[in-house]
């Protein structure tokens, strides 16, 4: 059970929190991470511990999936471009799937082959940490103004590749628990997990497409959009497919098609003010509840690990990444340098993969050692901290030196120049 008078406390610091970020000049993510981290540490104190017990609680893996995630996607994808998603297509498809496949590979093999963990188990790992997250990625990339196809690009990647993530996650943990591995198997479920996903998201965002076009009343609609991004998510879980997929494929369904053609402009202002709020909030809690997990962690016991992972997940991050530009189209098309530069720093890991790691801990495959468990989600934590403190600040660096702001010349003219 949650405790709401503590989430009215959580929400009403995270308001304080944002004030004294913006004066410091310090990005919101690793500001919330911070003081949940201090919370945690706090944690047994008689004024903190109602709070920390709340903040604890909002990252059980049933309570982010179903009332946390949705929203933040299905907000994310509204905001995606789709003549961008449409110019870059390959390289998105790319990054999101063979990206995250590779990632867990490479990781999970090099992890094998150095002694640090069995093969299973380092895959396992590879798999949780392989997907970038939307929440940070998207935060950083309105926060410091990126030009739009980039940010497409980014985002689009993160949008899918959490569903990808959990697809391995999913196959990987029925392995480890049934001791069997079907490739046909696996190729099957994975195919429908996105070809279901996809066609519940297409399902749906036409749905809302003949609602929208009976209405025009402003509280009807964004309720709405409400049942769209839960509606698609629950739908396509109860048909086996990838519910994250269907919910950001109805985003940007909904964003890029139903809303220009059947929601009138005054409608989609409050629609858009009701998902800043949503995800403002789900955000906040997220970020602060991660925060404590740290603090809880124990992550110094398993330093060595959470490094030595981290810095793999970076190098083949950045192998797969680059690898892509010499199979690109040479011409005015191609993208500069500075933007796979962009596209490798903003690999940052966080709210997706320590859930993953939490519902591990709460229901571990047979075939695994508790101590090998407990080692995976002490790595999970410690590489999301790493991730988001470090990714944030090194990408907000580069992206600031490499695209500054010019009011004048919009965000075409951010994107030209040298490479």
């Amino acid at each position: 059970m949650i405790d709401f008078v503590p989430l009215l406390e959580l929400l009403l610091l995270a308001i304080l929190g944002v004030i004294a970020f913006r004066r410091l000049r310090i990005p919101y993510t690793i500001g919330l991470v911070v003081i949940g981290f201090v919370i945690g540490i706090l944690a047994n104190g008689p004024v903190l511990a109602p709070l920390a017990a709340s903040m604890k609680a909002l990252l059980a893996p049933n309570l982010f999936f179903d009332l946390l995630l949705p929203p933040i996607i299905f907000e994310a994808a509204l905001h995606v471009d789709y003549h961008w998603i449409r110019r870059r297509a390959g390289l998105i498809l790319f990054l999101a799937f063979v990206g995250v496949v590779f990632i867990t590979v490479f990781t999970g093999v090099l992890l094998a082959r150095l002694a640090v963990l069995p093969l299973e188990a380092a895959l396992l790992l590879a798999a949780i940490l392989s997907p970038t997250d939307p929440i940070a990625v998207v935060d950083l990339f309105r926060r410091l103004k990126v030009p739009a196809e980039l940010a497409t690009i980014v985002e689009s990647e993160s949008l899918l590749n959490d569903a990808v993530g959990v697809m391995l996650f999913t196959v990987l943990v029925g392995v480890l628990a049934t001791g069997t591995w079907s490739p046909v198997g696996a190729a099957l479920q994975f195919t429908w997990l996105t070809f279901g996903g996809l066609l519940v998201g297409v399902g749906v965002a036409g749905g809302m497409y003949l609602l929208h076009r009976q209405l025009n009343d402003a509280p009807i609609e964004t309720a709405l959009s409400m049942v769209a991004a839960y509606g698609a998510f629950f739908l396509a879980d109860a048909v086996g497919a990838s519910g994250i997929i269907a919910c950001a494929i109805a985003g940007i369904a909904v964003g890029s098609f139903v809303a220009p053609r059947a929601v009138a402009p005054d409608v989609q202002k409050s629609i858009d003010a009701f998902w800043s709020v949503v995800v403002y909030v789900a955000n906040s809690v997220i970020f602060l509840s991660m925060g404590l997990l740290f603090a809880l962690g124990h992550l110094l016991d398993y330093l060595g690990l959470i490094l030595v992972v981290f810095v793999i997940m970076t190098l083949g991050r950045a192998l797969f990444v680059y690898a892509e530009r010499p199979l690109s189209v040479r011409g005015p098309g191609r993208m500069p340098n500075r933007w796979y530069n962009v596209i490798v720093m903003s690999g940052v890991r966080g709210a997706l993969p320590v859930v993953l790691a939490l519902s591990l801990l709460a229901s571990p495959p047979k075939g695994l050692p508790t101590s090998t468990v407990q080692a995976i989600v002490a790595c999970v934590f410690g590489v999301a901290l790493l991730s988001i403190v470090l990714g944030n600040v090194v990408a907000g660096w580069y992206v600031t030196r490499s695209f500054p702001p010019n009011p004048a010349a919009g965000p075409e003219a951010a994107a030209a120049g040298p490479d």
